[in-house]
């Protein structure tokens, strides 16, 4: 059960979208380059981590890492329940003393639709204040929950297709134009009603 709540931790969620070689695994990889504590869901193996298809074995690196900090990764079923189960054991896992980065790669696969699942629910509304900072990435925007678009502390808008493109522009503001024009690593950062032009590295 998560523990050691406070209040005062800022919500630090973060949200990327980009249409396939637009650089969403890259700048994920860019934002979570410093993390003294990650868990990744990465069924491709797009991660450098300690990765786990044992749900036991994951569960006791996730234990070692909230206290010693680290990186690891699951890279077993990566079906619907298989995910519900990830997001539980994270959310046990969870203490407010410590932040936790919890990396979701292509959340559209996992059936995270408009109304999230329980655990995934409690870690993106309740993470907050027990250190969780969920960053979620997906291709294909409009098949995840809108809250993780317009409740995300930060949204990185990479290439969009044209019917994508209006959909975004409803939830940011942000000018379909600009996402056509982008190249691969560049994304518009949303913060509020701010867009600032940010390039990523690439990160082998």
């Amino acid at each position: 059960m998560a523990k050691n709540p406070n209040t005062a931790l800022p919500n630090r969620h973060k949200f990327i979208t980009a249409i396939t070689g637009g650089g969403k695994t890259q700048a994920i990889k860019n934002l979570v380059k410093s993390s003294k504590r990650a868990v990744f869901w990465d069924p491709d193996n797009d991660h450098k981590c300690h990765h786990h298809k044992d749900k036991q074995a994951f569960l006791v690196a996730l234990k070692t890492i909230m206290a010693k900090g680290g990186r690891i990764g699951w890279n077993g079923d990566d079906d619907d329940a298989t995910f519900e189960w990830f997001m539980m054991a994270v959310w046990a896992a969870l203490d407010g003393s410590k932040l936790l980065d919890v990396i979701v790669e292509e959340a559209a696969d996992v059936g995270l639709k408009q109304s999230m699942p329980k655990w995934t629910g409690k870690v993106w509304r309740r993470g907050r204040k027990y250190g969780a900072v969920l960053i979620v990435g997906t291709q294909r925007v409009q098949e995840v929950p809108k809250a993780f678009i317009t409740q995300a502390a930060e949204t990185y808008i990479g290439i969009q297709r044209a019917n994508d493109q209006h959909y975004i522009k409803r939830q940011t503001g942000l000018e379909p134009a600009k996402m056509g024009a982008l190249d691969p690593l560049n994304f518009y950062k949303v913060v509020k009603d701010s867009f600032e032009k940010v390039t990523f590295k690439y990160i082998g």
